[in-house]
C-alpha cells in the first residue's frame, strides 16, 4: 500500500541510496478535503464521507525523483477553530506546507490566505509552501476562479494547483512539485538547521522500502 501515488523510477536503473526526509503539514478549514487529500497520496483511496481529524493525524510516503528518495512526513491537522492554537505545534520545523481550500466556498479560501500569512510570519523562512484548491470535481459549483487562486499564489511565490481528492485530479502532481523545489543538499554549517535529514542506503527505515522497484 505504501507504494501507491508514488512516482516510480524508470526500469533498468537504481537506487543511489540517497534518502531526503523532510516534514510536511496540511493546513487548511474544516471539511475541505486534508485528509482525503493525504488518503489519496498514501493509500490511493477515497471515502465519500471522511470523519473530522481530532489534533492531527501521521502518515508517511516516499516520491521518487531521477536521483534521490524523498520521504515526506505528513502531519495532516484538524481545521477546526478549537485546534488553532495547537497548529504551531504542528508546523513548527516544517520545510513544507499545503494550505487546502474548497473551490466551492470562498470562506476557505480566505482562510487559507490567513494560513499563508501566519506560515510566512512565523514557520520556517525557506518553508515551501503549496496552495491546493481542492474539490476540483465540483466545478460547477465554484465560488473562487482558478485564476484568483493562481493569482493569490504569484504574489506569494506559492505552488498553486487545483486537485481532487475524488478523482486524484493533481493529487500526486502536489507533493511531486514539492519534492523538486525542496533543497536535497546537507545543512553547510552547524547554526543553520537542517533542511532535510538523509538517511544512508540500508539504514533501517520502514517507510522507504520497497519505493522505486
Amino acid at each position: 500500500m505504501a507504494n501507491r501515488g508514488q512516482v516510480q523510477r524508470p526500469a533498468g536503473s537504481s537506487l543511489q541510496g540517497k534518502i531526503c526526509q523532510f516534514k510536511l503539514v496540511l493546513l487548511g478549514e474544516s471539511a475541505v478535503g486534508k485528509s482525503s487529500l493525504v488518503l489519496r497520496f498514501v493509500k490511493g483511496q477515497f471515502y465519500e464521507y471522511q470523519e473530522s481529524t481530532i489534533g492531527a493525524a501521521f502518515l508517511t510516503q516516499t516520491v521518487c525523483l531521477d536521483d534521490i528518495t524523498v520521504k515526506f512526513e505528513i502531519w495532516d491537522t484538524a481545521g477546526q477553530e478549537r485546534y488553532h492554537s495547537l497548529a504551531p505545534m504542528y508546523y513548527r520545523g516544517a520545510q513544507a506546507a499545503i494550505v487546502v481550500y474548497d473551490i466551492t466556498s470562498q470562506d476557505t479560501f480566505n482562510r487559507a490566505k490567513s494560513w499563508v500569512k501566519e506560515l510566512q510570519r512565523q514557520a520556517n523562512p525557506n518553508i515551501v509552501i503549496a496552495l491546493a484548491g481542492n474539490k476540483a470535481d465540483l466545478a460547477d459549483k465554484r465560488m473562487v476562479e482558478f485564476e484568483d487562486g493562481q493569482a493569490y499564489a504569484d504574489e506569494n511565490s506559492l505552488v498553486f494547483v487545483e486537485t481532487s481528492a475524488k478523482t486524484a485530479m493533481n493529487v500526486n502532481d502536489v507533493f511531486l512539485t514539492i519534492a523538486k523545489k525542496l533543497p536535497k543538499s546537507e545543512p553547510s554549517g552547524p547554526s543553520g538547521g537542517a533542511s532535510s535529514r538523509r538517511l544512508d542506503e540500508g539504514a533501517t527505515d520502514q517507510a522507504s522500502t520497497g519505493c522505486c522497484k
